[in-house]
């Protein structure tokens, strides 16, 4: 393990009495030139026993066929829509919980949509820390996908440190951000969260994407 981001994770999994939450997101903000059909942001979150890692990393490598995966872009083509719904059903056949805190619409000038994901982002780490009755463990770390710009990862910060500042998430509560091609496990969120983009924006057979994993999802309600 030469990485030093991969021993970073490796570190916080050791520190971790639960299951891991994993976060990605998608969304369709306003555009003040076009504006689009219709605005709303999603977060998810799908939790993973520590048990289950290696069987999730290996299944999901097994069907991708390669080390890196992005499910946009995969749905482009149909090898890719057809190992995308391989994948959630490779998903939705697991024990895992996924959370989906989303917005609908999105404010008119929340044009980064960063308001959206501020809201969605504190709803779904309130759910994750409480645990769900009979759904889910607490959790105390959160593995969210990295953002490209500096300032933007640490806006993710800010999120939440706020969250623990006003005491609504335990201060133990760890975010640690990461990408993809140091955890592979950020896949999952990705998967289901363009799976649940298309059963809002599209009318082909992307629309059902979402069929696969619907079973194991809750809903996080936004907030202020």
């Amino acid at each position: 393990m030469n990485n030093p981001r991969i021993r970073i994770v490796e570190d916080a999994y050791g520190r971790t009495r639960g299951p891991v939450a994993y976060l990605d997101e998608s969304y369709q903000v306003p555009d003040p030139v076009v504006a689009p059909k219709e605005t709303f942001y999603i977060f998810t979150a799908v939790l993973v026993a520590s048990d289950q890692r290696d069987e999730l990393r290996n299944g999901l490598l097994e069907i991708a066929g390669s080390p890196k995966w992005h499910t946009t872009k995969e749905l482009l083509g149909d090898s890719g829509r057809a190992k995308t719904r391989e994948m959630l059903k490779f998903l939705g056949e697991g024990s895992e919980t996924c959370i989906i805190a989303f917005q609908v619409p999105v404010e008119n000038d929340d044009y980064d949509g960063e308001i959206a994901r501020r809201a969605c982002y504190r709803g779904l780490a309130v759910e994750l820390v409480t645990g769900g009755a009979g759904a889910w463990d607490p959790v105390d770390l959160i593995l969210l996908e990295e953002r490209n710009q500096l300032n933007f990862r640490a806006k993710d910060k800010r999120n939440h440190a706020e969250l623990i500042s006003e005491k609504r998430i335990p201060q133990p509560t760890q975010l640690l951000q990461t990408s993809p091609g140091v955890e592979r496990l950020l896949w999952l969120p990705d998967l289901v969260s363009s799976a649940y983009r298309r059963s809002i924006t599209h009318t082909d057979d992307t629309k059902t994407l979402f069929d696969a994993v619907k079973h194991q999802v809750h809903f996080a309600k936004p907030i202020d």
